[in-house]
């Protein structure tokens, strides 16, 4: 009855990535090197060129208890209470059965219940206002355990390895889980990217920069604004060469859009000395060694060129050649190639 209809995911960089402020707990026999892993993994955020903020994490932390600690457990009775008394526990993990059974105490009133919901209600406001347009990144847990130490102790390990987790549930955000190196031969490091839930492509946004960066393959930024944009026709042209999606830009207002007398219709960015416009374009990050297939997929009268964009950088990117001015329609009122193509 909660279930959300699906939507079309797309690689989107997001304007900040959040993380928590301070040191966070590891645990279990590769302790050492879980935190030392993690501070690697900030030091590598930090040269994505996307603005980090450090945060106080006790929102989620808080969020997290009310899963565990709070009367949120009986939900778990309602769910699979019936079947546990009708197969008396036969078949269940002891511990398993203790905590479900948890979730039936008489002791659990109703009013505690919706006070859970309503500081949960204010915790998802003050989520919400966080995480616009950003993500939160984790370690997907803070240590490992053998199954001996598992069994010795299996509730406060099971609870341990949630921690930087259990929180997603009940916030109702998205997440996903990438891999970010290794602790040591055999044993890697997971690393999890949380985001609001109708901002799904933001976690795969950071993981396929993150990964492509922690590569040390270089990376070039270049500047689309026709088809080769998302959704458009030729926009495999780019994904199978390993190009990402980084944000959206605007140009600096210098420039005419022209909607060229090609089959099929492809805009064409001519800079001009006055009467320009500010256009909206696309940047991708694509490996530098692939740049030379991708130039030979355009075809003229297009080219590749530096652009510049509204903050004054300049990045390589489509350009037209200037005969192309007098056989082709302006369309620089539209201010980019979407907006032109769904009018037309």
């Amino acid at each position: 009855p909660w279930s959300r209809p699906s939507k079309p995911i797309y690689k989107t960089i997001p304007e900040k990535i959040c993380i928590p402020a301070g040191d966070l707990e590891f645990f279990g026999p590769y302790e050492k090197g879980y935190r030392k892993k993690w501070k690697t993994v900030i030091d590598k955020i930090k040269l994505l060129n996307i603005p980090v903020e450090f945060i106080d994490y006790s929102l989620f932390s808080e969020a997290a208890s009310i899963l565990y600690d709070g009367p949120w457990i009986a939900e778990r009775w309602a769910s699979l209470g019936s079947f546990i008394e009708k197969n008396k526990g036969e078949g269940m993990v002891k511990v398993t059965e203790a905590i479900l059974k948890s979730g039936a105490k008489n002791d659990l009133r109703a009013d505690s219940v919706f006070k859970a919901m309503h500081r949960l209600g204010q915790i998802k406001v003050m989520v919400k206002k966080l995480l616009h347009n950003a993500v939160l990144v984790l370690p997907t847990v803070g240590g490992t355990y053998t199954r001996e130490q598992v069994n010795r102790d299996p509730i406060k390990t099971n609870s341990n390895l949630g921690l930087y987790t259990n929180h997603c549930n009940l916030l109702g955000l998205t997440a996903l889980d990438f891999q970010a190196g290794w602790v040591e031969e055999g044993v890697p490091f997971g690393v999890t990217s949380f985001a609001l839930d109708n901002c799904e492509g933001f976690n795969f946004g950071i993981a396929s920069l993150y990964q492509l960066n922690d590569s040390e393959e270089e990376i070039t930024n270049i500047a689309v604004c026709g088809l080769h944009m998302r959704g458009f026709q030729l926009e495999p042209q780019l994904t199978t060469l390993n190009a990402h999606f980084v944000k959206e830009a605007k140009t600096a207002p210098v420039y005419k859009l022209l909607k060229l007398p090609t089959t099929p219709s492809k805009p064409g960015l001519v800079k001009v000395p006055s009467n320009g416009g500010s256009i909206d374009v696309e940047l991708w990050s694509i490996p530098t060694k692939n740049l030379g297939y991708f130039l030979n997929c355009i075809k003229a009268p297009l080219g590749l060129g530096l652009v510049q964009l509204e903050d004054g950088q300049e990045v390589i990117g489509f350009i037209c050649e200037g005969y192309m001015e007098k056989l082709s329609e302006d369309i620089t009122k539209y201010a980019g190639w979407r907006n032109a193509a769904a009018i037309n």
